[in-house]
């Protein structure tokens, strides 16, 4: 089924969802709070979310797994529970999937960094996503994307064991940052040096998220499109983050604005786009509002 999603980015532009974490929050996620839990203790909550993003028009809706390997729920104690967060949260996604849309298995960084900045090894980060991509597709996703990585590196092992753990449809991205003298990752490989090695490592789909507002995304998306032919997805942040008392109280882009510099970014060729940080089903629909 997840092929689909190659025909259908040839076809028209494919409409991811928004931010999980900014709509748990607004559901009454503590701070600090472990997301993924709720697909246990909260499943009607994560339900309604995804019911939310399907209503407004998203095509792929991500699973709330964010940070479900064992590595990242070892960090609150429950490095156990990985296959059941990640199986539970495919099937509450699923439950509200419609005919014809799709549920992307969510995989994101593992909070460990690899040297020279930290200790971690590549096998130790490889062993971690099989083993959740795996839980992933046992409980039916469609596909798997693996979304907001710092580290190239780190992203390629997500890569690598993804297609491992099921003949699936893999989006891979990494988050960069913009610079005088372009777009580079935390660790500063750059664009070119990205799209390569996801094409070499059975990449899909070639995205960025994160970090990025809409507006600085229109350079980002066209240096993506000239370094690949593959699609590519992008999923900006709202702006920029607004915060009071130290928390992050809102971003500050409204729903119309973002959409307006997302179909500029489909203008520049973009081929699949949703939101990150900040947004919601709202934006979502405004989108589909604008560029449709």
């Amino acid at each position: 089924m997840a092929k689909n999603i190659l025909t259908l980015a040839a076809e028209r532009v494919v409409i991811f969802d928004g931010a999980m974490g900014t709509m748990l929050l607004a559901s009454g996620l503590p701070a600090g709070g472990t997301p993924e839990l709720w697909n246990v203790e909260q499943p009607a909550i994560v339900e309604d979310i995804h019911r939310q993003y399907y209503a407004a028009g998203s095509d792929v809706v991500h699973t709330n797994t964010f940070g479900g390997t064992a590595l990242k729920l070892a960090d609150k104690g429950h490095a156990e529970m990985v296959e059941q967060v990640n199986i539970e949260a495919v099937r509450i996604a699923k439950k509200a999937c419609p005919e014809g849309r799709f549920v992307a298995g969510d995989i994101g960084p593992t909070g460990r960094m690899l040297p020279p900045v930290g200790n971690a090894s590549v096998d130790e980060l490889e062993a971690a996503f099989y083993n959740q991509a795996a839980a992933l597709l046992k409980g039916g996703a469609d596909l798997i994307s693996i979304e907001t990585m710092f580290s190239l590196e780190e992203a390629l092992a997500a890569t690598r064991a993804a297609k491992r753990a099921g003949n699936c449809l893999v989006v891979a991205a990494v988050t960069y940052n913009k610079t005088p003298n372009g777009f580079f990752t935390m660790m500063g490989e750059s664009v070119n040096q990205c799209v390569e090695s996801f094409e070499k490592a059975g990449a899909d789909v070639i995205a960025s998220n994160c970090t990025l507002g809409s507006g600085d995304m229109l350079e980002l998306v066209k240096d993506m499109k000239t370094a690949t032919a593959k699609p590519v997805l992008i999923q900006p942040n709202a702006g920029k983050p607004i915060a009071e008392d130290g928390e992050t109280t809102h971003y500050e882009q409204t729903s119309q604005e973002f959409a307006h510099d997302i179909k500029e970014l489909v203008g520049a060729g973009a081929d699949m786009v949703g939101g990150c940080c900040g947004t919601n089903a709202d934006f979502i629909a405004e989108i589909i509002r604008q560029i449709r």
